[in-house]
């Protein structure tokens, strides 16, 4: 199948997969005749594959004001996750890869716990409010090895440490 980007988001209970599709003429045709569903028209589609993108659908301001707006990264294959009670239905990306989720930060520490169970990693992406800062990292520890290509990274990227102190890891 010639998938090119792929979300699944639930609306008032009713769960709903977009896929975008990209390549040969002959195989994207070939795979609309086999998907079945709603074909959009492209000029149709774009906007809203660019509001994905960007984060301004719907289901992303709809956020209560007391949620933050979580990224999971997950492997591709990893199964749903068993969220706790209260948090809706995430927003899906990236063909299973990527899944968004408003909860309060008081429920970081259980998904960041979920998404590790998978392989995977969990952030805080964007706080209550436009305001609101965290004292604590908002990033997950990452293994050791991670960690030392990291500081590298930093370290020629940053070297004067200007850009987000103590906030993707402890300072050293």
């Amino acid at each position: 199948m010639p998938l090119n980007a792929s979300c699944w988001v639930e609306d008032n209970g009713v769960g709903t997969l977009y896929v975008r599709l990209r390549g040969a003429v002959a195989a994207v045709e070939a795979a609309c005749h086999n998907m079945g569903g709603t074909r959009m028209d492209a000029a149709q589609a774009a906007p809203n594959w660019i509001a994905c993108r960007e984060q301004t659908l719907p289901w992303f301001s709809a956020r209560a004001a007391t949620d933050c707006l979580w990224r999971l990264s997950v492997p591709q294959t990893a199964p749903a996750l068993a969220l706790p009670a209260g948090v809706a239905a995430p927003l899906v990306e990236w063909h299973g890869g990527l899944r968004w989720v408003q909860a309060p930060r008081s429920m970081g520490a259980t998904l960041k716990a979920l998404a590790q169970q998978v392989g995977g990693s969990a952030s805080l992406f964007r706080a209550e409010s436009a305001g609101q800062i965290s004292a604590e990292a908002i990033f997950d520890p990452q293994l050791a090895a991670m960690q030392r290509i990291h500081a590298q990274l930093k370290q020629a990227f940053d070297p004067a440490g200007i850009f987000n102190p103590g906030r993707a890891m402890a300072q050293g």
